[in-house]
């Protein structure tokens, strides 16, 4: 993947950054290359990755358009939820700290229907949120549609209703 400054990428747990640049530091007498990224709705900020390790640590482009619909879908699919709360918390942040947005939607559609049998720990919750903000944000990006309608989007996949993108979206 090349990373350009100016260009949007993803970052696990902070989700779409636009590239400020590339910045060296010096570490331990090394001179380490790092991309300089700052996440769309969070001006104040700032993340250094090195550029050796960027696709490592699961900085990647955001999904194309078409491919939302099929994340939609994703969301609305029944899944098995891990009894055991340790497993689940350690799946579930696994899944969020990889990046990768279909990981990222399954923690999600794990709470929500963990949520409909019982109430979500404090831990269980965070992660809800923490998923569902991350699913915002790039839907968001990538269709262009605003913050609210997308979570309405995504509160219909979950309910398994049958979610369109609308036309004006770009």
């Amino acid at each position: 993947m090349t990373i350009k400054s100016g260009s949007k990428v993803v970052y696990p747990r902070l989700g779409v950054c636009q590239v400020d640049g590339v910045v060296e530091k010096d570490i331990s007498g090394t001179k380490v290359k790092f991309y300089s990224l700052k996440p769309i709705d969070q001006e104040s900020v700032s993340v250094l990755v090195p550029i050796k390790k960027a696709e490592e640590v699961g900085v990647r482009s955001p999904i194309a358009r078409a491919e939302v619909p099929k994340l939609l879908r994703f969301l609305s699919k029944d899944i098995e939820i891990a009894k055991d709360y340790r497993k689940r918390n350690a799946r579930n942040a696994e899944h969020i700290s990889s990046g990768e947005i279909f990981k990222v939607a399954d923690s999600l559609r794990a709470m929500n229907k963990l949520s409909k049998g019982k109430t979500l720990s404090p831990e269980e919750q965070q992660t809800a949120s923490r998923a569902r903000q991350l699913l915002v944000s790039e839907i968001a990006y990538v269709t262009k549609l605003p913050p609210p309608e997308v979570e309405a989007l995504i509160d219909n996949a979950l309910a398994g209703k049958r979610t369109r993108l609308k036309s004006r979206a770009a």
